[in-house]
């Protein structure tokens, strides 16, 4: 049961990483000589790959982690952190909550996860949008 956890959770980050990575911009070929193509810059390009990938991995890991919870306990984990970490009711099935980054928090209410950015707007059951900016992408 663990084990099978720590793949979907591997595999879960493997494919946000993946996902969240843009493809690189290529020069169109009606481009004269000498000229240069600019990408314009997005929201979403305003959040550093590197903590916008932390960020979406660790909403994924808990995400996974309260579909344990429920297949195991036949009911939602209590609202908070502590049911994630502690051996009570089949756990842990977290080592640790994530809290480590600097401009985000996860929260769970209950009923519903959410990505609290330190600036901007907050989303609720999924790790954000890029257009407009909320979760993980806000700047």
């Amino acid at each position: 049961m663990v084990s099978m956890l720590i793949v979907v959770v591997i595999l879960g980050i493997l494919v946000v990483i993946v996902v969240s990575h843009p493809q690189s911009a290529t020069p169109t070929s009606g481009s004269s000589a000498g000229s240069t193509t600019t990408v314009p810059q997005t929201i979403a390009q305003a959040v550093p790959p590197a903590q916008l990938s932390a960020c979406e991995a660790d909403f994924t890991s808990v995400t996974t982690a309260i579909s344990a919870y429920e297949a195991v306990n036949a009911a939602p984990p209590a609202p908070g952190t502590a049911w994630a970490t502690s051996t009570s009711n089949s756990g842990p099935f977290l080592q640790s909550w994530p809290s480590d980054a600097p401009n985000f928090s996860i929260s769970w209410d209950g009923t519903q996860l959410s990505v609290i950015p330190q600036k901007g707007v907050a989303s609720h059951g999924s790790y954000g949008t890029s257009l407009p900016a909320t979760g993980c992408f806000a700047p």
